[in-house]
């Protein structure tokens, strides 16, 4: 019993990892103004571009390379990915005031379509691509970088001036104006950096913790990603330890299943339902910046 112990620790930390990344783009997303509820369907694109763009360089086009680099490719792609589809909500967001809710349930839409049909016409198989050993990563590294982002961000947020202004823009922009802030392009510029964060989360999915590219990989882990930043409380530190709960339960629902103690339905359901549990428990605690969600017009 006791050896299995740091075997769970490990496979917790490891489930973890794409919670993190995506809460902690949330988190600073927020923290400028901006909600990004598209996280779900960016995690899908980071899975699949990842992946297919190393494909297409490596079999179609021909390119050599180490062994080494085709991995960070993979997550280069992914991050490319991630960045766009954060400008274009983000200048939606920010530039041109439109519903965030409705831009963030477009980029889910239109994901969970683009990722079925993009395994399909590329790879012509039906949602299920498995990822080759060239292309994979270890997932240690990808965790470690979690966590040292997890650490920068903290620290940029609380202890900077850049952190001093972000947060300024998702409280008070109106102030942040008047003091020469230009909210407008800071909350742009969050939005890219949140969501580039969340892609490489998909990207991790395929390439180090699944190794497969499926139409439905991410399997509601940026919806527990939004749940985690009201956990928070908007605190990467606080998501590190939510993201980590969600990772434990995780791998505890699939030593359920190797251990034929339930039916794997309702293993798979229990992290889900612990994070709701928890995340209702502090719901109403939580402080949110004040003018989040809220498109910032100068007069």
């Amino acid at each position: 019993m006791i050896d299995i112990v740091p075997l769970l620790l490990t496979q917790a930390l490891l489930a973890a990892v794409p919670i993190l990344l995506a809460s902690l783009g949330e988190i600073l997303t927020e923290r400028s103004g901006v909600v990004n509820i598209g996280l779900e369907g960016i995690m899908l694109l980071g899975a699949l571009m990842g992946p297919l763009v190393v494909d297409y360089l490596h079999n179609r086009a021909g390119l050599h390379l180490p062994d080494i680099w085709w991995p960070i490719v993979a997550m280069l792609a992914a991050a490319l990915t991630g960045a766009l589809i954060g400008l274009l909500h983000g200048y939606i967001s920010a530039y041109l005031a439109g519903d965030q809710i409705i831009s963030g349930v477009a980029i889910n839409l239109f994901a969970a379509g683009a990722v079925a049909y993009g395994i399909q016409a590329y790879w012509g198989v039906a949602g299920y691509k498995q990822v080759p050993e060239w292309a994979k990563t270890d997932p240690i590294w990808v965790a470690v970088f979690a966590f040292v982002v997890a650490g920068v961000m903290w620290y940029i947020l609380f202890k900077s001036r850049l952190g001093i202004i972000i947060r300024a823009c998702g409280e008070d922009p109106e102030s942040a104006f008047n003091m020469g802030v230009d909210v407008n392009k800071v909350r742009l510029l969050t939005t890219v950096i949140g969501a580039t964060l969340a892609a490489l989360a998909g990207a991790y999915l395929s390439i180090a913790y699944l190794s497969v590219v499926t139409k439905e990989i991410s399997a509601g882990r940026g919806f527990i990603a939004l749940a985690n930043v009201v956990f928070a409380n908007w605190n990467p530190a606080l998501a590190v330890a939510g993201a980590f709960i969600f990772g434990l339960f995780d791998a505890l629902s699939y030593w359920l299943q190797t251990l034929n103690l339930a039916r794997y339905e309702i293993t798979r359901m229990i992290p889900y339902i612990a994070t709701l549990l928890i995340v209702a428990g502090v719901i109403g605690r939580a402080k949110p910046p004040k003018a989040v969600g809220k498109a910032f017009r100068r007069e």
